[in-house]
């Protein structure tokens, strides 16, 4: 059984099948064998995605997902459980659960749930989901207590990320700095990832008083994309702010 699917993979049988059904309307011999051909390769990929690891793993989360807006814990951590063991899914993990504030009382269960059993399923990844979990459910300190026991070699953009988020929200700037630095990329960030590392240093510097730091990482998830995280109003806002302090001073 493969593990991942390369993203590629799902364009070549997104087309396959798209060649094979125009194939069945060219007259001519050669096009109705090349039809066959992309139709039997688009099968075999399709056979391979969906008994990959990877796709297992995100239908388990799926399904945890809709156990959490029923209201149902015990089978929710049974799904993240099994997916877990399959395959460390991070982008389907932010996918399905980031939204699930609403759901809190359940999301906290499910944290809980991972929190008592941690010792006998502990990896990163397990802490990820139950510090992601803790966090939406708003107990940031419970959050951290999985989350800083992964080690520094261990941490993954996407920990860092949250890791960033929770000191952050708990006005421990310099920390989320500290963590946050490990993934800031020497380059403008070039995904989504990156960008939020950037624009949450950009954020903390600015809650420290530190505008021209602060400007510097806002501008460089600007010339990305303005509207990331209302980065471009941030930044006009600063401005704003800074001729109006010129404004009374020269009064």
């Amino acid at each position: 059984m493969l593990k991942k699917i390369p993203r590629f993979f799902v364009s070549i049988i997104i087309l396959g099948y798209v060649f094979a059904f125009f194939s069945l309307f060219n007259p001519s011999q050669s096009g109705k064998i090349i039809g066959v051909v992309c139709f039997l390769v688009a099968v075999v990929l399709h056979f391979l995605l969906i008994t990959s690891q990877e796709y297992k793993a995100s239908r388990h989360l799926s399904k945890a997902s809709k156990f959490i807006e029923k209201g149902n814990a015990e089978a929710a951590y049974g799904e993240i459980l099994e997916s877990a063991k399959l395959y460390q899914n991070e982008d389907t993990l932010y996918q399905l659960f980031q939204n699930k504030a609403k759901y809190k009382k359940t999301v906290g269960e499910v944290a809980g749930l991972i929190s008592k059993n941690i010792k006998d399923h502990d990896t990163p990844y397990f802490r990820l989901i139950g510090g992601m979990m803790f966090y939406i459910a708003g107990n940031l300190n419970r959050s951290l207590d999985l989350l800083l026991k992964i080690k520094e070699d261990d941490l993954t953009i996407k920990m860092v990320r949250l890791i960033g988020s929770v000191f952050y929200d708990m006005k421990d700037y310099d920390s989320a700095l500290e963590y946050l630095s490990i993934y800031d990329p020497p380059y403008m960030p070039m995904n989504e990832d990156e960008m939020a590392v950037v624009y949450g240093m950009g954020l903390c510097y600015l809650a420290k008083g530190i505008k021209d730091k602060a400007i510097e990482y806002l501008e460089r998830v600007e010339v990305r994309n303005g509207k990331f995280g209302n980065v471009s109003k941030i930044l006009a806002s600063i401005e704003e702010a800074e001729n109006s302090e010129e404004s009374e001073e020269e009064k």
